[in-house]
């Protein structure tokens, strides 16, 4: 339960009243005063994985074959975090086909990941703004379930007071109560013109990644969805900001084994004014991701090398070999689609599939069909070490 006794003196923002009885808690205005000493070693570690990263993404012939993968991962893993389970095997299938393949958590999953697209795409012609950010809220919510924000104003900041944890979903015994809708939508305003100072002020972007990423999920400015959001502007500021050349970087299969960690450390910052352990945590999630994505990197190159040795083995042309590439981007797949992506007829795509079947890089879905489809178990499993085939 929130004590409001807790907060009251916190140099990073004020207790005021709200509905039922309650107060809630509004953030100052960013900056704050950075005890630069306390954080320089972990900093520098995470500048440097960072570093690491880029140089790995720029050997990559194709990003793509990897980029896609590690946005699965963590879109299953930042969703896991709010309470909605799927496999990557429903993921996956629910994007190749919408229509046919409509488990609700899995298409909230894929939701993720076009929220996450569509911010990265609007990035050539938008700042990272309020417009931008609600853009990536209404995509995360399209088509979902009422219960999980489909009635929660996709795309529009808060109408009514939110909070978070609390047994019985009762305020009165929630863990934070965030700023109510007024107060949340001028926090908002005032994040943004933080996000678009002409001055850095001196402020890394590393550490400018921390901050926004505490106010955001302090100011909870949607009913819904707000976790997801804000792990999602991390690469998307970092990108923005040139530190971060590809998206290759994605923190929630790292935060998720340390939630209670992560909520503490931001929950302290508003309790107590001190920012030490939040950015200590934060920049060393940076390290931890940026080492498990290099580490994926390194086994879909070495499986997509397996793939390319099995079949160039038995003479399977360049043409075949651009399909099992295919399967790092989207890894299910239907002879109709083999056909269009090599531009080839459909008897020939068929022989290609059967081919990749028999040397085991595919797998038929024996409960698909008009067409149909095929799924690449190999890089679902080379994305995530505990994969568990369930289809």
């Amino acid at each position: 339960m929130m004590n409001p006794d807790e907060f009251i003196g916190s140099s990073s923002g004020t207790i005021i009243p709200t509905v039922e009885g309650q107060m809630a808690f509004v953030p100052n205005s960013l900056p704050p005063a950075i005890n630069y000493p306390a954080i320089m070693e972990a900093f520098e570690k995470a500048a440097m994985a960072i570093g690491e990263l880029n140089k790995a993404g720029q050997q990559l012939e194709n990003p793509y074959l990897v980029i896609n993968p590690l946005q699965r991962q963590e879109a299953l893993r930042s969703s896991d975090m709010e309470g909605t389970y799927t496999t990557a095997n429903a993921l996956v299938l629910a994007e190749a086909d919408e229509e046919k393949y409509v488990d609700p958590p899995a298409i909230e999953v894929r939701n993720y990941i076009r929220a996450f697209n569509y911010a990265q795409d609007k990035l050539d012609e938008l700042p990272l703004s309020g417009r931008l950010i609600k853009g990536i809220h209404e995509k995360l919510l399209q088509n979902v379930q009422k219960k999980r924000g489909a009635n929660q104003r996709p795309g529009e900041y808060k109408n009514s007071q939110n909070f978070i944890g609390g047994s019985g979903r009762q305020m009165k015994d929630a863990r934070f109560v965030p700023p109510p809708p007024k107060e949340a939508e001028d926090a908002m305003a005032d994040l943004e013109r933080y996000l678009n100072r002409e001055e850095s002020g001196g402020i890394s972007p590393l550490i400018d990644a921390a901050l926004i990423h505490y106010q955001f999920e302090t100011i909870h400015p949607f009913s819904d969805g707000n976790g997801r959001v804000g792990r999602i502007l991390i690469p998307i500021h970092l990108m923005a900001k040139g530190v971060l050349e590809k998206p290759l970087l994605f923190i929630s299969p790292v935060v998720e084994g340390k939630k209670e960690e992560y909520v503490d450390s931001m929950l302290t910052v508003s309790k107590t004014g001190d920012w030490d352990q939040w950015l200590n945590f934060f920049l060393s999630a940076i390290v931890d991701a940026c080492s498990n994505s290099n580490k994926t990197i390194e086994r879909l190159i070495a499986l997509r090398d397996r793939f390319r040795s099995r079949m160039a083995e038995i003479g399977m042309s360049a043409r075949n070999l651009s399909l099992a590439d295919q399967m790092f981007v989207s890894p299910v797949i239907s002879i109709p689609e083999a056909a269009n992506h090599m531009g080839v007829t459909y008897a020939a795509a068929k022989n290609t599939v059967d081919r990749m079947t028999t040397l085991g890089i595919l797998r038929e879905l024996d409960f698909t069909s008009q067409p149909r489809q095929y799924i690449c178990m190999e890089v679902l499993r080379a994305t995530d070490p505990d994969f568990v085939d369930e289809i």
